[in-house]
């Protein structure tokens, strides 16, 4: 009876030892590899990160938009006018600066363009050639002293002529157009700027005024 009670009560020491194996510290290893999923989100967010910034970028530097062309100042030289309301007339010199600005990543090169003076609805009075050249990106060119020669003898109708020079004034419309191309990142594409500007030509006054772009 005694070995069957000492036979029964081994086990329970067993258990007491498999307790404090149990409540020893534990070791915590890193992993040194992460899952293959987790490496694939990994991949796929920097390709998605890499392709925005390249369309952003493209947006930007690929972008290609029309020069600007503009008439910063007109003045008058060698005015004459007068005649009679069968014969009305009026001649002049109109030498203009005008700017050209180029806000794109490369460089504008224009042929040469042209400048038309327009009296009222009646028909072009005035033309002259605008030279071509080149205009670093993002800078703008001044062209000074562009003359142009206006006069009522290109007028096939000189109604209401006479009246305008009655009251002293004479509306015009300076028209401007060049065309080139611009060359970025290896892109070439060709591009045309218009310029419109209306103007009065105060007779009295010998000068222009009321100077207005589009």
């Amino acid at each position: 009876m005694v070995e069957e009670d000492r036979i029964t009560l081994a086990p329970t020491e067993i258990y007491g030892r498999s307790d404090e194996e149990q409540n020893e510290p534990r070791i915590w290893r890193r992993k040194t590899e992460e899952p293959p999923g987790k490496c694939l989100i990994y991949t796929l967010t920097i390709i998605v990160i890499i392709f925005a910034v390249c369309l952003i970028l493209s947006s930007i530097f690929l972008r290609i938009s029309k020069p600007e062309i503009e008439t910063t100042s007109v003045s008058t030289r060698d005015l004459r006018f007068g005649g009679n309301s069968t014969n009305p007339y009026f001649n002049a010199t109109l030498v203009s600066d005008i700017t050209i600005r180029n806000s794109n990543f490369g460089a504008f090169e224009f042929e040469d363009g042209s400048l038309r003076v327009v009296y009222a609805d009646h028909g072009v009075v005035g033309e002259t050639t605008i030279e071509g050249r080149r205009v670093e990106a993002h800078k703008t060119v001044k062209i000074t002293g562009v003359v142009v020669e206006i006069g009522s003898f290109r007028l096939l109708d000189t109604k209401g002529l006479d009246s305008d020079l009655r009251l002293g004034f004479l509306e015009l419309r300076s028209v401007a157009e060049i065309r080139g191309r611009i060359k970025v990142l290896g892109r070439r594409r060709w591009k045309v700027s218009v310029m419109s500007c209306t103007m009065r030509l105060n007779l009295t006054g010998r000068f222009i005024q009321h100077l207005l772009c589009e």
